[in-house]
């Protein structure tokens, strides 16, 4: 199993959803995923267009999940 971390933040002034890719590389520094078989954490992109354990589409729904949380705002 691997676990995908992500940062989320609010902007209370623009009252915003977002990703903080910039805080993500700072408190994750040897990536955002962990997986638990090689108890080791990774980047998701690879290179060459690979995605470790299919990051690339557990971003897309990540995109979906800020979206959800726009459609909230009042």
């Amino acid at each position: 199993m691997a676990e995908h971390h992500y940062i989320i933040k609010f902007d209370d002034v623009t009252k915003v959803w977002s990703q903080d890719t910039d805080s993500e590389e700072v408190r994750f520094v040897d990536g955002t995923i962990y997986d638990e078989a090689e108890q080791a954490w990774f980047v998701p992109y690879q290179g060459d267009g690979q995605f470790y354990r299919n990051a690339d589409e557990i971003d897309e729904r990540l995109s979906t999940v800020i979206d959800l949380l726009e459609g909230l705002k009042k």
